[in-house]
Parts: structure tokens; C-alpha cells; sequence
């Protein structure tokens, strides 16, 4: 499973936390787990103990992106930009230009103003390397898979690494988001929909309207409506979405954390309880 996982501690004061049971602390120190993925779980749990509020992160964005340990983001001119998390506004600008972009614990994929495709490692060494196809939108958080969609809507799959060996998909849609077990998508009525990661099975509705989806959160899928309202979903989510604090136009979602941007551009960090 390529994560999108926090290993940053943020000491902020909190109203309104979800506080841990008996239960939960039980989960939480859970010792047969492997050593990294307790010192995740363990970290995750410290930080959910600050969670409910907004965190602001200078700098100005129109998209963002979270992994494990990095932020990548594109502003208004399409300039990229790279921050080690937890971010304190020390953005590294990334040669190149791209219109969206989306990473996972190893690569940072993106696009173009012409619908090229590009990655990089994650941390923002090497070069960008392109990568055969054309797409407005592609999510590199999907587990085993890259998806995305071209100019038409038409959705596409390629089995990572990928080397351009793009697979057609049946259906339609404007935005998507890989997780664990499915693909997440909105077409352009800003209906919702899911789909096995791997690609088999059909897309299943699911009941509510946004216009733009995060698949890529351990237990919740989020997404943001035209309002720019924000709402979540307990996976594998069939409806029954709740509305959140805040306002945002796009949101990525790692483990324990909620990144996205508004309609000033301005950049927020919300972390999620376990």
C-alpha cells in the first residue's frame, strides 16, 4: 500500500477533539504491528489530539498534494513548488510548469497546460520524466495503479511503474482519486462515484454531489461541492456524507491529515483523528 501518511507532530491547541478510549489507545499501541508502521500509528495518534482546527501554511496555491513526508503544490502561473512536512512556509520551487498534481509516498506525478504527463521522486531529486499519454488530471495515490482523465472525460488506468501503457476504462468523469481498495471520481453533473482500484467491476453511485473528490485517506474519503464546502465520507462510503468546518476548492488527504486550498489561494492543514 503506497500511503499517504504524516510523520510530522504539530503542538496546537484544540476545541472540540475527538478524545481516545479505551478502545482506541488499545488499537493505537497495538505492538505486534512492524516498527515503522507503529511509529506512524503512534505519531498519528499525538497529532489527532490537536485535530479540529485549521492550520494556515504561508505561501498561495491553486492545487496541492500531500505524501508521507512532503507537500508539492502548483500556484496560478503553474510554478511547482515542494515542502518537507510539516511545512512552515519553506516551499523549494521545482523547475517546470504544471497544471495539477499528485503524489504518493515515492513519486510526484503532474500535467501540463498540454495535457503532457510527467514524475519525479517525491523528495524532488532528478528530473521530470514524461511519460507517454495525455491527461488534464492524473492521481498517482491509487494502490498499484496511476488513473486519470483526458480532455473528453475518457478515464484511464496504468499498472505502476507505468510507462505509458494506458488502459481505457469505461464511464466518464472530470476529477478522480485512487485509494487502497477504490477509485473515487466525480463527472461533470458533479455526481459521485467508485470503482475496485484495479479496475474491475462497475462504477457504483454514491448518493451526494461534489466537484472534486480525495480518495486517499486511511478511513474517509473527502471532497468539497460547489459551495466549497467541505464533507467526508467512513469508507468505503455509501452516502451519509458529513459536513466540516472550513471552506476549500480542492483537498488531498494523507493518513492522519487534510490538506487544501481556498478561492484566495491561501493554504490550510487540518489534522484527522485515527
Amino acid at each position: 500500500m503506497q500511503s499517504k501518511a504524516s510523520s510530522s507532530y504539530n503542538k496546537q491547541t484544540c476545541a472540540g477533539c475527538k478524545h481516545c478510549t479505551g478502545t482506541t489507545l488499545h488499537k493505537i499501541f497495538d505492538m505486534s504491528q512492524s516498527p515503522s508502521v507503529f511509529k506512524i500509528v503512534i505519531i498519528s495518534a499525538l497529532v489527532a489530539l490537536a485535530c479540529g482546527q485549521y492550520r494556515q501554511i504561508g505561501g498561495s496555491l491553486k492545487h496541492i498534494t500531500a505524501s508521507l513526508n512532503y507537500i508539492w503544490g502548483v500556484n496560478r502561473n503553474n510554478d511547482i513548488f515542494v515542502c518537507n512536512r510539516p511545512c512552515t512556509r519553506h516551499w523549494r520551487h521545482i523547475p517546470g510548469k504544471l497544471m495539477q498534481v499528485d503524489a504518493n509516498d515515492y513519486e510526484v506525478w503532474g500535467v501540463n497546460r498540454h495535457h503532457h504527463i510527467y514524475k519525479r521522486n517525491v523528495d524532488g531529486s532528478g528530473t521530470w520524466i514524461r511519460v507517454p499519454g495525455g491527461l488534464k488530471h492524473v492521481s498517482a495515490s491509487g494502490n498499484g495503479y496511476i488513473w486519470g482523465v483526458n480532455r473528453a472525460n475518457h478515464i484511464y488506468r496504468c499498472k505502476k511503474p507505468c510507462s505509458g501503457a494506458w488502459l481505457r476504462v469505461g464511464g466518464t468523469l472530470k476529477q478522480l482519486d485512487g485509494g487502497y481498495t477504490y477509485v473515487y471520481g466525480v463527472n461533470r453533473h458533479n455526481n459521485i462515484y467508485r470503482k475496485p482500484v484495479d479496475g474491475s467491476g462497475h462504477w457504483q453511485n454514491i448518493p451526494g454531489k461534489l466537484r472534486h473528490i480525495s480518495g486517499s485517506g486511511l478511513h474517509e474519503v473527502f471532497g468539497v461541492n460547489r459551495h466549497h464546502r467541505i464533507f467526508r465520507c467512513q469508507k468505503p462510503c455509501i452516502g451519509g456524507w458529513e459536513l466540516m468546518s472550513g471552506s476549500l476548492m480542492q483537498c488531498d488527504a494523507t493518513i492522519n491529515a487534510l490538506f487544501g486550498v481556498n478561492r484566495h489561494q491561501h493554504i490550510y492543514h487540518r489534522y484527522i483523528s485515527l
